[in-house]
């Protein structure tokens, strides 16, 4: 049989356009009249490589293509141009001056700042001096040891609790702070950090007036981990970790002017009630911090200033992303929306540069005017969707505080096949975005109804947050499967056969659904099965005791929150899959259901994807994982048409 066969041509033609196609990431930088944008695109070889392409505005408002870099990831604006990282020969990161001048921009050569052997981190323009400051992954091979016994081998040593698998697989080494002339007249060099005992730097950093403010982590040996800052003042004088009681503090943002810091400030968890997440200010010369009270709950995420007064945030409020503004003033907030949900922002003179998606809008780049909404677009992605409707559908559940929604995205003519429910991972994400490999348009150029669910945990739900907490099989799982009978009764979806399918704790969602939903397909990516194993043997193993407490003393409650692989019925089949390197969520879950599943005598099959991590990434990965799961659908949710059967 061909491997196309059983698979709608419009739903593989859009698979192979949407992983064909440069993806916006972000807006890199923004200076007013010019935006530069993150681009992501094939390479031939099946990687995607970014780029920088700068936009310009012209007499008439538009935004046209002035220049672009490949091989280069991030920029920040600095006065006459812009900064901007890329690759070098052998794998080196240079840092290059572009001149943004308007005879010249397209033409005006590269100066470079600087050339390191590492991977750069951030970058940050000084707000009192032409100068530059970056951070820097330092170089690492395998085989080292204090003593020197590992010599020779392929190993990675490590004496505390920051092992990772990850790090096994790409040994690094520490972080670095680095300064560079803006004039380009004196080599870059090392700012020398003394970082506290039992911490390591992240790469993080924000340039205040003051002090270089770089992320910390503290990796405790039961498990846990705490997050914060470290200043290191510009006047030499010793290294101040603001280290909070009460928060994390991640996610540094200087102003334009270097007086204010604002952060993401998370309160700590415990095992019976969630973390709250804010915008805060920091103090550089004490553990001082000022959280700044969310407008309805809302989760704010620092993301730039509109001057030395006004904080840019980003927040999730039901079905989309906004821009929030703290006036410091006045202590008050206001709210921007933009076209569709802001996934990336960066601000300058009252406008800010955004990325926005949605459900039915793949990523497109606007600059919009902060005061009054208005938005000149920029550039947007080209892709043609297959013709359906998506209508975002709020909902009430007995016993769940709070209002929750799901979204539908229907087929615009003909009969529903079936229907497949969506279920995001995280688990605290939402569907408000567009995305690249969880999409629900090749299932409904398939002719099938597809039900996003967002249940308790996800984002822009507040009043859900802790209803969900500690509880994914037994709270968000329960509730995810009442909201699909609920949306599907209200729909006259009820009677249509049913698939279920998630990434990640969606993967778990999936499974756990089956017993009551009784669905005839179930698929899984990534899924987090047994939350003690991965809590003793995953890299975010430090998230898992952050809510679940240690595996040693709350069995029970893992063992509750776990799949239940006998609970999924006989009849149903299931495909599993997982990538070989992922360090999030290790691939022996997946075989370990597989192997439960088989052995209840469900119709199980597992793939193991040998170049992938916990993210689903290489186009080609990506197309053969929509091949093989339309053509399960198909089989199990609904006969072939006449013309598919010739």
């Amino acid at each position: 049989m061909h491997p196309e066969a059983g698979v709608r041509n419009e739903a593989m033609d859009f698979v192979d356009a949407m992983q064909g196609t440069a993806r916006i990431m972000a807006t890199a930088a923004f200076a007013r009249g010019s935006v530069v944008v993150r681009v992501d695109a094939l390479d031939g070889h099946d990687h995607l490589v970014p780029s920088l392409v700068c936009h310009r505005r012209d007499d008439s408002g538009a935004w046209p293509a002035d220049w672009s870099v490949s091989g280069a990831f991030q920029a920040v604006a600095v006065p006459g141009g812009f900064v901007y990282a890329r690759r070098g020969e052998a794998g080196r990161q240079l840092v290059v001056l572009r001149a943004d001048e308007a005879d010249d921009a397209a033409t005006a050569p590269e100066r470079v700042l600087s050339t390191s052997p590492g991977m750069l981190g951030t970058l940050m323009p000084s707000p009192v001096t032409d100068t530059l400051l970056y951070t820097v992954e330092g170089p690492a091979a395998p085989g080292g040891h204090p003593q020197d016994l590992l010599r020779d081998s392929d190993s990675v040593w490590w004496d505390g609790p920051d092992a990772s698998l990850a790090g096994a697989r790409r040994p690094v080494g520490d972080w670095q702070l680095w300064h560079v002339a803006l004039s380009g007249e004196e080599k870059a060099r090392r700012i020398d950090v003394t970082v506290p005992p039992g911490t390591a730097l992240t790469g993080e950093a924000a340039c205040s007036a003051t002090a270089v403010l770089l992320g910390i982590r503290e990796s405790r040996t039961d498990g846990s981990r705490r997050s914060g800052l470290l200043a290191v003042p510009h006047d030499g004088s010793p290294c101040v970790p603001l280290l909070h009681d009460d928060f994390d503090i991640t996610g540094p943002v200087a102003s334009p002017d270097g007086r204010s810091v604002a952060c993401l400030a998370a309160s700590l968890p415990t095992t019976e009630s969630a973390p709250a997440q804010y915008a805060a200010l920091v103090d550089a010369r004490s553990p001082g911090l000022r959280i700044l009270k969310a407008p309805d709950d809302t989760w704010q995420q620092p993301c730039g200033w509109d001057g030395p007064d006004r904080l840019i945030c980003k927040g999730a409020d039901g079905p989309r992303s906004l821009l929030y503004c703290y006036d410091l003033r006045t202590s008050g907030w206001t709210r921007t929306e933009a076209s569709a949900s802001v996934v990336d922002a960066r601000v300058c003179d009252g406008q800010a540069a955004v990325v926005v998606a949605g459900i039915a809008v793949p990523p497109a780049v606007e600059v919009v005017e902060l005061s009054s909404g208005v938005a000149e677009p920029v550039t947007s992605t080209r892709l043609t969707l297959p013709t359906g409707r998506v209508s975002y559908r709020p909902q009430r559940v007995h016993g769940v505080p709070g209002a929750l929604a799901s979204w539908l995205c229907l087929p615009s003519d003909g009969p529903v096949r079936g229907t497949i429910a969506l279920l995001h991972g995280g688990p605290v994400r939402n569907w408000a975005e567009w995305h690249w490999r969880w999409n629900p348009w090749p299932f409904v150029a398939c002719g099938f109804a597809v039900i996003l669910v967002e249940p308790p945990m996800s984002l822009g739900y507040s009043a859900g947050m802790s209803f969900g907490w500690g509880r994914w099989r037994t709270g968000i799982a329960a509730t995810a499967a009442r909201q699909i009978e609920q949306l599907r009764a209200e729909t006259g979806l009820a009677g249509s056969p049913l698939a279920v399918v998630g990434p990640c704790v969606g993967g778990l969602l999936a499974l756990s659904v089956a017993e009551e939903l009784r669905p005839r397909l179930v698929v899984s990516y990534g899924g987090t099965m047994d939350q003690a194993q991965i809590a003793g043997g995953g890299d975010g193993g430090w998230l898992w005791t952050g809510e679940f407490g240690s595996p040693d003393t709350e069995q029970d409650s893992y063992a509750a929150e776990s799949v239940q692989p006998h609970a999924v019925p006989a009849g149903t089949r299931v495909l599993l899959s997982h990538g070989l390197h992922d360090g999030w969520v290790p691939p022996t879950e997946s075989l370990r259901v597989h192997r439960a599943l088989l052995r209840d005598g469900v119709r199980s099959e597992l793939v193991l994807f040998r170049t992938e991590g916990h993210q689903l990434a290489r186009p080609r990965n990506v197309r053969a994982w929509y091949r093989w799961t339309l053509s399960a659908c198909r089989e199990e949710l609904a006969g072939p048409t006449a013309a598919e059967a010739e």
